[in-house]
C-alpha cells in the first residue's frame, strides 16, 4: 500500500493533557488536548492513551491514520463529521525515521489523537442532569422511559438515524473498513436538525484486513457460532438486529414484526441478515433505498396527520370565537317604509372568474409514461424528471400571473387616489428560515442549523419559482450540465422536459433534510403538486394533486446544481 506522510506528536506538545482526564476505559484513558500542537490550528481533539498492559498493533494503528490522509477532502469531511478517526500517532522516545513504527526502534506509539465528541451528541439525564454520551442504546428503551427522561424519538426519525448509519457503514465498507464489534454502546446520535450518527472506538474496527485490538463483541450482539468476528457479513448481522430492536424497544428481542408495521421491505432485510449463512445476508447498500423510502413515506404520514391536526384546530377556533354584533344605528323618525323595504334582498352573486383548463393531448400521459420508462430502463439507476411527472395547476389559467412574492397580497384593484385606500407600507417580512424567490418558498427551518441549508434552499426556490412562473429555462439551467435528466445542449430534450413541466404548479415546499453520500449532497424535499389530468404521475396519470417526497443528489461546482433523483428517493400519494 503506497506510503503517505503521517503525522506524529510526543506528549509533552499536547499541553497539561493530564489535568483534562476525561475517562477511563478497559484499554486506555481519554484526555482533552488544551494545548494542542501548532500543526493542528482550530481542531478539537482527545487523546487516547493506551494502558501498559494492552497488546496493539501500531503498524495497523497507522495505516488507519494513513486511510484517512489518503481520502480527499470531501471525503475527509464525510469521515470526520462521522467517526472518532484517528488522526495523529502519540509516541515517546526516538523520532520516528520511518513511517512504519515496527521500523523504527527506540521509538513506541502509545495512542493517538482524534476528533473530540460534539456536544450535540450528548444528552442530560434528570434528576443528575450530567452530560452523558447519547448512545443508541437510549433508543432501546420503552417509550415510557424515554418520555420520563425527555428523549422520545418518533419513527421518522429512528428511520432517519438508521440510514444515515447505513450511509456510513456502506461508504466504510466500500474502503475496506469494517465495523467488528457494532452495537448501540458504540453508536451515538443527534436530533439537532438533521438525525445523524457518529460511531465511536474507532480503534476497534478492521482496517484494510489489520486489527489494532483484539477483536470482541458487545453481550447479544454476536454474531453465531464460530463465524468471523469482524466481516461485512458480521456488520450485515449486527445492523439487521439494530433495526429491529430500536422498533421494538428491545435490548435482546430478534422479532422483526414491530419493524414490519413501518416497512415490509425492511423487515424482510432484518430476517435475512439474521441468516446463519453469512453469504445470504444483505449488504449494506441494500438497506438504503428502503429506507430511504420508508423514511420519506413516514415523514409524509406525521407531515399530513400534523396539518390536518392544525386545521382541525383552527377550525374549532373560528368557531368558538363570538360573532361581532353590529352596533344600532340611530333612527332618524321617518315616514313608515313600505313593507317590500323588509324584504331581504339576495347578495350579489359573487364574481367567479372562468377558468381555461389545459387541454391534455391524447398522448400527455403515454408521453411522459413511455419517457419516464425509457429514462429508468436505460439509466440503470433510475432517474426522475424534476419529480417524476409533469405537474401543474389545473385550476390555472393561462392569464394568471403569481405574485413576485408569496407574501405580497394579490393585486388591489382599489384607486391608490381614493382617500379610503390605505397609503401605508403592509409588506410583510418573510418568516425566519425560508428562501424567497418569484413563485416560490422553501421552507428550510427543519435543517436551519446546517451551513449549507440557506444556499440549497434558495436554490430550489429558484427552480421551483421558475416552474410556476413558466420560465423553463432558467428552471433547466439549475441542473448540473452532466446530469442526464434533461441534455441542456439538446433542443429536443430542453423541448420535451418543458412540454411535459407545461401545466405544473408546486406548493408547501419544505426542506426536510440534508446530508451527504461523500460524492453528492443529498437534499429531502416535501411538496404538493397540482396538474392537469393527464400529466400526473407514471401510473397515475390522471392525478390532479400529489404530495410528493423527492431525495436530489446536488453537486456543487459553481453552487448547487441538481444532478439526478433516483429511483429509490421518490415517493408520492395522491392529495
Amino acid at each position: 500500500m503506497t506510503e503517505v506522510k503521517v503525522p506524529w506528536v510526543l506528549p509533552e506538545k499536547l499541553g497539561d493533557y493530564p489535568a483534562e482526564r476525561l475517562g477511563d476505559g478497559g484499554q486506555g484513558i481519554v484526555y482533552g488536548v488544551p494545548d494542542p500542537d501548532d500543526r493542528f490550528p482550530g481542531q478539537t481533539l482527545v487523546y487516547k492513551e493506551y494502558r501498559q498492559n494492552i497488546v496493539y498493533d501500531a503498524d495497523a494503528l497507522y495505516e488507519m491514520v494513513c486511510l484517512r490522509q489518503r481520502l480527499t477532502p470531501g471525503e475527509r469531511t464525510f469521515l470526520d463529521e462521522r467517526l472518532t478517526w484517528p488522526t495523529v500517532l502519540v509516541y515517546r522516545g526516538r523520532t520516528p525515521q520511518d513511517p512504519l513504527p515496527s521500523r523504527n526502534p527506540g521509538t513506541t506509539v502509545v495512542g493517538f489523537l482524534m476528533g473530540r465528541m460534539p456536544t450535540a451528541y450528548q444528552v442530560r439525564i434528570p434528576p443528575l442532569n450530567e452530560a452523558k454520551p447519547q448512545a443508541m442504546q437510549f433508543l432501546l428503551n420503552d417509550d415510557t422511559y424515554a418520555l420520563r427522561i425527555g428523549l422520545l424519538v418518533d419513527d421518522a426519525r429512528r428511520l432517519e438515524l438508521l440510514l444515515d448509519l447505513a450511509r456510513t457503514i456502506e461508504w466504510l465498507h466500500r474502503r475496506q473498513v469494517v465495523i467488528g464489534d457494532l452495537s448501540p454502546n458504540n453508536v451515538l446520535f443527534t436530533l439537532q436538525g438533521k438525525a445523524r450518527c457518529l460511531l465511536i472506538d474507532c480503534d476497534s474496527m478492521r482496517c484494510a484486513g489489520r486489527d489494532v485490538l483484539e477483536q470482541v463483541a458487545t453481550p447479544d450482539w454476536e454474531v453465531p457460532g464460530t463465524e468471523e468476528k469482524a466481516t461485512q457479513a458480521s456488520d450485515s448481522w449486527k445492523f439487521g438486529l439494530l433495526a429491529a430492536r430500536i422498533f421494538s424497544r428491545s435490548f435482546d428481542s430478534t422479532d422483526v414484526d414491530p419493524l414490519r408495521t413501518v416497512s415490509t421491505e425492511l423487515a424482510n432485510l432484518a430476517s435475512r441478515a439474521q441468516s446463519r449463512d453469512p453469504a445470504r445476508r444483505p449488504a449494506l447498500i441494500e438497506w438504503l433505498k428502503p429506507l430511504e423510502l420508508a423514511h420519506n413515506r413516514t415523514l409524509q404520514r406525521q407531515q399530513a396527520a400534523a396539518h390536518a391536526k392544525a386545521q382541525a384546530q383552527t377550525q374549532a377556533q373560528t368557531q368558538a370565537q363570538p360573532r361581532p354584533q353590529a352596533r344600532p344605528r340611530a333612527q332618524t323618525p321617518t315616514a313608515a317604509p313600505p313593507a317590500a323595504a323588509f324584504a331581504q334582498s339576495a347578495p350579489p352573486p359573487a364574481f367567479v372568474p372562468q377558468v381555461r383548463r389545459p387541454a391534455p393531448s391524447s398522448t400527455g400521459g403515454k408521453v411522459l409514461g413511455g419517457l419516464l420508462a425509457a429514462l429508468l430502463v436505460g439509466g440503470g439507476v433510475g432517474l426522475v424528471l424534476t419529480h417524476m411527472h409533469s405537474s401543474g395547476d389545473s385550476n390555472s389559467s393561462s392569464g394568471t400571473t403569481l405574485s413576485a412574492t408569496p407574501y405580497s397580497g394579490p393585486t388591489d384593484p382599489t384607486d391608490p387616489t381614493d382617500p379610503t385606500t390605505p397609503t401605508e407600507d403592509t409588506t410583510t417580512e418573510p418568516p425566519a428560515n425560508q428562501a424567497v424567490t418569484k413563485g416560490a418558498t422553501v421552507d428550510y427551518s427543519q435543517v436551519a442549523d446546517d451551513a449549507e441549508a440557506e444556499d440549497v434552499a434558495r436554490m430550489f426556490a429558484e427552480f421551483y419559482g421558475a416552474i410556476n412562473e413558466q420560465d423553463y429555462d432558467t428552471a433547466i439551467g439549475l441542473y448540473d450540465p452532466d446530469s442526464t435528466a434533461v441534455d441542456q445542449n439538446s433542443s429536443s430534450s430542453r423541448a420535451q422536459w418543458k412540454k411535459t413541466m407545461s401545466t405544473t404548479r408546486d406548493s408547501n415546499i419544505v426542506l426536510n433534510d440534508l446530508s451527504s453520500d461523500g460524492e453528492y449532497t443529498l437534499a429531502t424535499i416535501g411538496f404538493r403538486s397540482h396538474q392537469a389530468a393527464g400529466y400526473g404521475p407514471y401510473g397515475n396519470t390522471d392525478d390532479t394533486c400529489d404530495d410528493w417526497t423527492v431525495t436530489y443528489q446536488l453537486t456543487d461546482t459553481d453552487g448547487y446544481r441538481i444532478f439526478k433523483a433516483p429511483k429509490g428517493g421518490v415517493s408520492y400519494t395522491s392529495c
